[in-house]
């Protein structure tokens, strides 16, 4: 048999799965998102879910997310995870490519932030990040961010040869100086990883916050660098501070962490993405664009 690297699963044959394993009484599933996870929504005459199916992450990482968000319950607005009749918070669906663990959600009613956006919408940002590191200071089970300055040197090896020789030593001068950068003072914890609008909603009680693939522990100043690229950074902050305070360290890290994500952003499109995704993928543009953008921050930082 030929090796398998990632199947679809039939939403048919996965929604009469799920209905034996949880029980519920699921008369729809469709196929919502196909990217680095796989994402369906299930319904139920009673309400909807949203279950994401896990591709090449261990059992252990997803027990260690469906653990954070229970943590968080009732501290922050985030995704119920709904258990399995067993009583399970993670599934193990076999496929041909092997093992795969999925975790059932409820559906949150909301929608995304939709521009134009404002200081407002920013300011609750703020407060909902702030409420989330504060959160995570009592959750003892700790992973490694996905994410973290000490895995540069592996990352930019891998891009090194898809890139030209000059955009190559740029990366490098780039992950030599974050090291040096980040270091004693700024402060750890647990970090969401990919703090954007994008995992956010707007729902009638305020923002709800989810996914947490690249949650971990790490530099806290690493979920402010998406944000400080706004003009809404100082809203922001302004709301961040009205739970939590930022160390002068954190502040001065905020670029030099940006510049680490970029890199782990480069490596995921140039490296990780083609292989489902496929070579072509190279070409899209969004290598293209964070190259663009480290080449500003080189002129900027170096």
């Amino acid at each position: 048999m030929v090796r398998t690297l990632r199947s679809l699963p039939h939403p048919d044959s996965l929604r009469d799965h799920l209905t034996e394993v949880y029980q519920l009484p699921f008369t729809g599933c469709v196929l919502r998102r196909s990217l680095v996870n796989d994402v369906y929504e299930l319904t139920t005459p009673a309400g909807a879910y949203v279950l994401k199916l896990y591709a090449g992450r261990p059992l252990a990482d997803i027990r260690w997310e469906t653990g954070l968000s229970a943590h968080l319950l009732g501290k922050v607005a985030t995704p119920q995870v709904q258990p399995l009749a067993d009583g399970a918070a993670v599934g193990v669906l076999a496929l041909p490519e092997g093992d795969r663990p999925f975790v059932l959600t409820a559906f949150v009613d909301g929608r995304k932030p939709q521009p134009p956006f404002g200081d407002e919408l920013y300011l609750e940002f703020g407060e909902l990040i702030a409420r989330f590191h504060l959160a995570t200071e009592t959750f003892t089970p700790v992973r490694r961010a996905a994410v973290h300055p000490d895995e540069l040197d592996r990352v930019v090896g891998e891009i090194a040869p898809l890139v030209s020789p000059a955009d190559a030593e740029l990366v490098q001068a780039l992950a030599t100086a974050v090291r040096g950068k980040v270091a004693d003072g700024v402060s750890r914890g647990i970090c969401h990883g990919d703090v954007s609008l994008d995992n956010v909603l707007v729902t009638s009680e305020g923002l709800n916050l989810h996914d947490f693939d690249l949650a971990g522990e790490g530099f806290l100043a690493a979920d402010f660098a998406g944000v400080a690229s706004t003009p809404y950074w100082q809203a922001f902050l302004a709301g961040y501070r009205r739970h939590r305070e930022i160390p002068a360290a954190d502040l001065a890290a905020v670029d030099w962490l940006g510049v680490a994500g970029s890199i782990a952003n480069l490596h995921f499109h140039l490296v990780r993405k083609p292989l489902w995704r496929g070579t072509e993928s190279r070409a899209e543009g969004w290598a293209a664009g964070v190259l663009a953008e480290l080449r500003l921050a080189a002129g900027r930082l170096l």
